[in-house]
């Protein structure tokens, strides 16, 4: 009785282990904890979510994006980061999430700027995402876009 008690919970748990290695499910979780590590500013775990050749057409790069996140966000005394999920698809070297970002919080004028702005924009966030290798967790985002959002440098 006891190993075919232990024999079942080695194949819950490999089973468990399988359904959370699927392509789609890694894409989500990593955006979901990509958000996490923004909300929370922790700012190494962000880095590490960022491909090294991240660009986007507001020309930042991922060291670029960073200062800037810093320097915005860090005006918040707290924060709170919301997504509606509008959709989300593999493609053959990653993936894409499309997710409209609501920011709430307090903090210094600034943070309130910067609310005002994100909160203003109707179109959703598109993130684009890298499966960097045979790893089933080894994602990374390649390129962010909005297309009613202007984050120019120096904004």
């Amino acid at each position: 009785m006891t190993a075919a008690l232990a024999s079942l919970a080695v194949v819950i748990i490999l089973l468990r282990c399988l359904w959370l290695r699927q392509p789609e499910r890694q894409l989500l979780l990593h955006q979901a904890h990509l958000r996490s590590a923004v909300e929370g500013r922790e700012w190494s775990r962000v880095r590490d979510f960022i491909d090294p050749d991240y660009t986007d057409r507001w020309g930042y790069t991922r060291e670029t994006g960073m200062a800037e996140a810093r320097e915005w966000l860090g005006q918040f005394f707290a924060l709170t980061v919301t997504a509606e999920p509008v959709s989300d698809e593999l493609t053959g070297d990653g993936g894409t999430v499309t997710e409209r970002w609501k920011l709430d919080g307090t903090g210094t004028e600034v943070a309130a700027m910067v609310l005002e702005h994100v909160n203003g924009v109707e179109a959703p966030f598109v993130f684009q995402w890298r499966h960097g290798s045979w790893k089933p967790w080894d994602w990374r985002l390649a390129r962010v876009d909005n297309a009613e959002l202007d984050l120019s440098p120096g904004m």
